[in-house]
């Protein structure tokens, strides 16, 4: 049985934007493929001009595509997972890619460090920022995205941790903060080399600006979401804050203004969301208004 399912997610991506994860895959050295389960999942009907059978043919390692209705990044992760049969999963975007050609190798061999002691392993990972004008990386140690993060999944499905459906912005961040509540202390490992590099573009759909009111709403979702499950697990963690400053950055995105003002009373910054909920009514249907007396 493999040790590691390789969950990568596919929405229209185009190929020029896609080889480099499946080139650095075919470079990897030290790697028994038999070792690895590659699961490709095709997010709604591919409309980008290339057929991902066809330009996978070339390759030497095995993969499983899967295809569903478009749902969003979420269900199509949560769809890798429930098909995934390894001890390990990580989760990849079609236009990253693995580090060096020594990633796997240094994955697979921590995956046999680890044994049965540890239900997260965790490695630093780069970010390139790629622009038309500028180019830049960042090394991170982050707790929020699923970069350089490989689960045991017996523990995910143990724990009912998946992403949420209804978040196609900042799932990951809800995720791992699920992740941080479940696990027991001591069962992280960490990989010292970097294994990932997270490449952020202009034409990435995370940075399409007509996302920009999404990307804002499902933010703060997220934070009210993550505070339920604190109280789900019997711990504290307040939401608030960082909730209504998201959405109160959104409203003077939206009137022109870069400088939001840093006070006021409950009831202005009540006033002020709820203008945001005036002007948005089908985007914000499913968020959970604020008890400003708590």
């Amino acid at each position: 049985m493999p040790k590691l399912d390789i969950v990568v997610t596919h929405y229209n991506e185009h190929w020029k934007d896609c080889y480099k994860f499946f080139d650095m895959l075919d470079v990897q050295r030290g790697v028994d493929w038999n070792d690895i389960h590659l699961i490709i999942v095709q997010d709604g009907e591919n409309i980008s001009p290339f057929s991902i059978d066809t330009m996978m043919y070339a390759y030497p390692y095995y993969y499983d595509l899967i295809t569903i209705p478009h749902s969003g990044i979420s269900t199509a992760r949560n769809t890798g997972l429930s098909h995934a049969t390894s001890d390990w999963v990580m989760f990849c975007d079609c236009d990253d890619m693995l580090y060096s050609a020594d990633s796997l190798y240094r994955i697979l061999t921590s995956i046999d460090q680890a044994g049965d002691d540890a239900d997260l392993l965790w490695s630093p990972f780069w970010i390139e920022y790629a622009s038309k004008s500028w180019h830049k990386l960042l090394k991170e140690w982050n707790t929020v995205f699923i970069h350089g993060k490989i689960y045991r999944r017996k523990f995910l499905t143990a724990n009912t941790i998946t992403f949420d459906p209804s978040l196609s912005y900042a799932e990951d961040a809800l995720f791992n903060a699920e992740v941080a509540m479940c696990i027991t202390p001591g069962r992280i490992a960490r990989i010292p080399e970097t294994t990932y590099m997270w490449c952020y573009r202009d034409s990435s759909l995370s940075t399409d600006p007509e996302r920009q009111a999404q990307r804002n709403l499902d933010l703060y979702s997220m934070r009210l979401k993550r505070s339920e499950r604190y109280d789900k697990h019997g711990k504290h963690y307040e939401a608030e804050t960082s909730a209504v400053r998201t959405i109160i950055d959104y409203y003077w995105e939206l009137n022109g203004s870069d400088n939001p003002p840093a006070g006021g009373t409950a009831q202005e910054w009540h006033d002020r969301v709820q203008h945001v909920f005036d002007l948005y009514p089908d985007c914000c249907d499913n968020i959970t208004t604020i008890d400003w007396n708590r």
